[in-house]
Parts: structure tokens; C-alpha cells; sequence
């Protein structure tokens, strides 16, 4: 009797303490919060680093794929300016193989083996350059008109950003994984869409995260689901706070290869889109009245026709095309077509079967215009009659 009694007391005396080693266990997991928190703790000790990664964008029409070797360090230009390199190991494709862009803080060179051209250029000089151009395009992407950036709430910790990263998605652990030879926490981030701007919100989707466990360390993140496509970057490598060598960060120019500076190249393109207008021989119309967050990407003049080429923020785009001769098929995806007024003259509208894609053609003047793409037939119709 006396020996059950001592049995059963050892039995309740493992199940015991094996509960309380689970929840223990369990107490001791951090939350996604920390987890964060954490990870940006981690973030700020960073002084440099170097890391093998993989990337993958599969969007609607392509998919791209890459693996690149990736160098920086903090404080090594002569301003304090951060150095950085990255070089093209595999990709699909081919042209980008190899390419590698280096920047010591001060100068930078962008080099590519295929064409054994190199691009040179002052960073502060285009720095400059750059917000130039940025500024001329700022009514594009305009800020909502009670933004006042002196007067933002900008996180001052780790812990005051984790929590203002959770007033715009909600976080939980997602279980773990080895990545990088190591292993680390996956953290699911799904936008509120309350929170989001239009074009996010329609986009729907989620982000994972995977954080290694020594450190809290970001390893890969993953945007999944949406409507946009879908995204991945994953370090295969990484270590940080090595002690990188700064000569990491010089390049020397290839014998015989050719070397131009990065503001004539900008020059020149800049000539080659006014070149595109001119060769057509005739002043381009341009929409006012464009689609909510629509940008230019470019101007072509393709076959004596100026094409002007727009971008959306949810990754789709349209054109508005004019020329003398423009020679035009119904599109395949077409499901229905109608006779329209545009302009006071008579037009032709495509559309498919959802109406989320149009085509609309008239002639004007002696001119045939276009305008067609990842837009409605209203869209379509709104910014012919704009245009001026």
C-alpha cells in the first residue's frame, strides 16, 4: 500500500513539475510586441554588416528573381556619411549579373560588366540632383493637409516604435523556422485597414517576418497574399559588427572600360525625352484630369507617336499615346466595345469584361489618340477630355 502511495505521489510529482515547466516555458516565449521591440534594440547597435540574399517579386505579368551580396557600414565617409556595396550574383535577368554599385560615403560608382561602362558621380552633388527632380514631381504624391512634420510624433525608443508600428498592423507570433542556418521567430503583420491609405488597403495582404532568436536580428521578410503580387527577401548569410574593412568599399574602374558622370548621364536623358516630343513633330497633349495617385514614368516616341506612360501605386499602369499613325487592332481581352462622342468627335471604347481595363481611340485633327491601360472606361473617357 505504502509503495502505490509513493508512486502516485512520483507521478503527481512529474505531471507537476512537467506543467510547470511548460508554463514557465510558455512565460518566458516574448510577445510579438517585444519580439519587435527587440529587434530594434538590436538595429541600433548595428555599426556595419554583410549578408547574402535572396530576392523574389512575382508580379501579375513576370517574375523576377536575384541573389546579391550585400556590404555597409555606418560613420565612413568624411561627413560621417554610411558606406554601402552590392553586386549582382545570379538573376533572372541575365543583364543584371554582376552589375555592382559601391559607395564609400564622399563618391560612388555604378559598374556594369556587360556594356564595361561605369557611372561615377559626388553623392552630395546628386543628392541634389535628386531632390530637384523629386520636388518636381511633389504634387504628385501630396501629404494629407493636416501633416506637419516638425510637429509628428516621431518614435524616440525601440519600445515607442513597436508601439507605433501597432497602431497601424496588428502582430502575432507565427511560429519558427531555421533561416540562415539558425534559428529565428516568424511574426505575421497584417495591415488595419482603417489605418491605411486607399491604395494599401485595396491591395490586402500580410507581412511575415522572421527574427533570429539569438538576437532578434531581421533575417527575411515576405509580403504574401495581396493583390499586388508577392514579395520575398531572405538573407542566406549575415553576420554584423564584424569589422568590415573599408577598402570593401572602393571600386577600381575596369581597364578600357567606358566612364561617364552620373549628372551628364541624367543630362542625356533628359535631352532624350525632349527629343522624343520634338521627333514627332507636333506639340503633345497632356491629361489634367489623371487618376488618384497616377505618376509619369516616362515619354517615348515610338513609330512618329509620343507615348506618355503612368504609373499607379498599386502597381499597374496606362498610357496616353498621339500621333499621325497609330494603326490599331480591337485588344484580345476586349468584351465589349461602343461608339462614343470624345472630344466632339466620334471614338471607339474597349473594355473587358470586369470594366477594370479600357481602351478608347479617336481621331482629331488629323491625329490618332490613345488612351488605355489598368483604367476604367469613366477614367478613360475623363482624361481625353482633359487633355490640353
Amino acid at each position: 500500500m505504502k509503495s502505490r502511495k509513493r508512486t502516485l505521489t512520483l507521478v503527481l510529482t512529474v505531471l507537476l513539475l512537467a506543467v510547470t515547466v511548460t508554463i514557465t516555458a510558455a512565460l518566458m516565449i516574448p510577445s510579438a510586441e517585444e519580439l519587435l521591440t527587440q529587434s530594434m534594440e538590436t538595429l541600433e547597435t548595428i555599426r556595419d554588416g554583410r549578408a547574402i540574399i535572396e530576392v523574389t517579386a512575382e508580379l501579375p505579368d513576370e517574375t523576377y528573381t536575384g541573389t546579391f551580396a550585400v556590404w555597409g557600414k555606418l560613420d565612413v565617409g568624411p561627413n560621417g556619411e554610411p558606406a554601402g556595396r552590392v553586386e549582382a550574383l545570379a538573376a533572372s535577368v541575365a543583364e543584371l549579373v554582376g552589375v555592382t554599385a559601391v559607395t564609400d560615403g564622399e563618391q560612388f560608382w555604378l559598374y556594369d560588366p556587360n556594356r564595361n561602362m561605369v557611372v561615377v558621380g559626388d553623392v552630395e552633388e546628386m543628392t541634389a540632383v535628386l531632390a530637384e527632380k523629386m520636388a518636381e514631381h511633389e504634387d504628385q504624391f501630396p501629404m494629407p493637409h493636416d501633416f506637419d512634420p516638425e510637429s509628428a510624433d516621431i518614435p524616440q525608443t525601440p519600445a515607442e516604435g513597436a508601439a507605433k508600428l501597432l497602431e497601424y498592423v496588428t502582430a502575432e507570433r507565427n511560429g519558427s523556422e531555421e533561416v540562415a542556418g539558425t534559428d529565428a521567430y516568424r511574426l505575421r503583420l497584417v495591415p488595419i485597414p482603417e489605418q491605411m491609405p486607399d491604395e494599401v488597403r485595396m491591395a490586402g495582404g500580410f507581412i511575415n517576418l522572421w527574427l533570429r532568436a539569438g538576437d532578434r536580428l531581421p533575417l527575411a521578410v515576405e509580403y504574401a497574399e495581396g493583390a499586388v503580387g508577392y514579395g520575398k527577401i531572405e538573407a542566406t548569410e549575415i553576420e554584423i559588427n564584424s569589422g568590415l574593412d573599408e577598402s570593401v568599399f572602393t571600386f577600381d574602374i575596369p581597364e578600357g572600360a567606358e566612364v561617364i558622370q552620373a549628372v551628364d548621364l541624367l543630362a542625356q536623358m533628359e535631352a532624350m525625352k525632349a527629343d522624343a516630343v520634338a521627333e514627332a513633330d507636333f506639340e503633345a497633349l497632356t491629361p489634367a484630369d489623371l487618376p488618384e495617385s497616377a505618376a509619369l514614368a516616362g515619354i517615348q516616341s515610338i513609330g512618329g507617336a509620343v507615348v506618355q506612360r503612368y504609373n499607379l501605386a498599386d502597381g499597374r499602369s496606362f498610357v496616353v499615346a498621339q500621333g499621325q499613325s497609330m494603326p490599331l487592332e480591337a485588344p484580345a481581352e476586349a468584351a465589349q466595345s461602343e461608339k462614343v462622342t470624345v472630344r466632339g468627335v466620334d471614338g471607339t471604347l474597349f473594355s473587358n469584361d470586369d470594366g477594370s481595363r479600357a481602351l478608347l481611340t479617336w481621331d482629331e485633327d488629323g491625329f490618332v489618340f490613345v488612351v488605355g491601360g489598368d483604367v476604367t472606361p469613366a477614367q478613360a473617357l475623363a482624361m481625353a477630355e482633359s487633355l490640353k
